[in-house]
């Protein structure tokens, strides 16, 4: 039977302890979601690359015990780091690109506001949220970072990682020799895609420009199917 699996900071795993003042969601989930009690094996893990399977010691109200019986490294899936660079899109869509990304193996999220960017707003709270609970799900034991907004062109000034960049024209990937390890930058447009002038910022850069042998897929599609061909050998 798979073990249940939750986040929590790696100060709480040192103290075998989730106090509801601080944890009242967690601590109702394990106590009244799951129907978990004292002996039942669970996993936590804090981000740090390690997880922490852990016996129930004792779970009331106020709090919840826990004693760690083994402590192991979880070895990541890829040796890509793979940065998602998306234009922002509404909301459900970027949560669901996040969520599926996070199981995909993504490291790091990045809302670019371009030209055609249907939105503005962004809350990074849920959206590192979408990212826990990814992770949770998936087996992962790092959490992927997700950044405030930036503008496509300040995004490009400061960049100094490798930067591949999706199009309706360009390179396929098979022409590509994009690497397998270390990191890379994966840029998606938004519905209406990139403007001329920023296909230019990013050929300026020296980003490679890449279309896909697809049917024009929805942006959120797009960012989803991409993550897998980069990610998933």
């Amino acid at each position: 039977m798979r073990l249940h699996r939750f986040y929590l900071q790696a100060n709480q795993i040192d103290k075998g302890k989730i106090n509801s003042s601080t944890d009242l969601s967690l601590a109702h989930q394990l106590r009244s979601v799951f129907r978990l009690h004292e002996g039942s094996r669970v996993i936590f893990f804090d981000g740090s690359g390690h997880e922490y399977v852990s016996d129930i010691v004792s779970l009331n109200k106020s709090e919840v015990m826990f004693r760690v019986a083994e402590e192991r490294a979880v070895k990541r899936c890829t040796e890509l780091r793979l940065t998602l660079a998306f234009s922002l899109i509404k909301k459900d869509n970027a949560e669901w690109v996040i969520e599926k990304g996070t199981e995909l193996g993504v490291s790091e999220f990045v809302p670019l506001v371009s030209e055609r960017s249907e939105k503005k707003g962004f809350n990074i709270e849920r959206a590192t949220k979408k990212t826990i609970e990814a992770a949770e799900q998936s087996g992962r034991a790092d959490i992927a970072d997700v950044r405030e907004p930036v503008d496509l062109n300040n995004f490009l000034a400061l960049e100094t990682r490798p930067i591949v960049v999706f199009h309706t024209d360009g390179m396929t990937l098979a022409e590509t020799n994009l690497p397998t390890s270390g990191e890379l930058v994966a840029c998606i447009g938004p519905e209406g895609g990139w403007s001329d002038r920023e296909i230019e910022a990013f050929k300026a850069k020296g980003a490679i420009i890449v279309r896909l042998q697809s049917p024009v897929l929805r942006a959120e599609t797009a960012a989803v199917a991409i993550t897998t061909l980069l990610l998933v050998k």
